[in-house]
């Protein structure tokens, strides 16, 4: 997963998304709950990358204002942990905690 640990990687990684689905992970490495949508998310990204998702992990604990100007940008309220699916540049799916699931992510990546 692609570290999205500036401003200017966000803005990349937004951009992509008017080309190819892109998947954005908010992770805390102090949390629990992250940690175990980080295993899930690992899952998504081996099944998918290969079929053109690109996918984005921050760290919001060491990178806060990327974390921030993320859900400024996007306009969705930030949660940790949380993804997001962008679309030609808009958010097009998020959740946030237990609910990072691979079966939810799978049936929004497949459609």
């Amino acid at each position: 997963m692609k570290a999205v640990d500036s401003i200017e990687n966000l803005q990349e990684a937004i951009d992509l998304s008017s080309q190819q689905t892109v998947v954005l992970f908010k992770h805390s490495t102090r949390c629990p709950i992250s940690a175990q949508a980080d295993e899930e998310m690992a899952k998504v990204e081996d099944d998918y990358e290969h079929k053109g998702v690109g996918f984005g992990r921050i760290l919001v604990v060491e990178h806060r204002d990327v974390a921030q100007a993320c859900a400024e940008q996007l306009g969705i309220k930030h949660e940790s942990p949380q993804v997001l699916v962008l679309k030609n540049g808009k958010v097009a799916w998020h959740d946030s905690h237990y609910a990072i699931r691979y079966d939810k992510l799978e049936s929004v990546l497949t459609m």
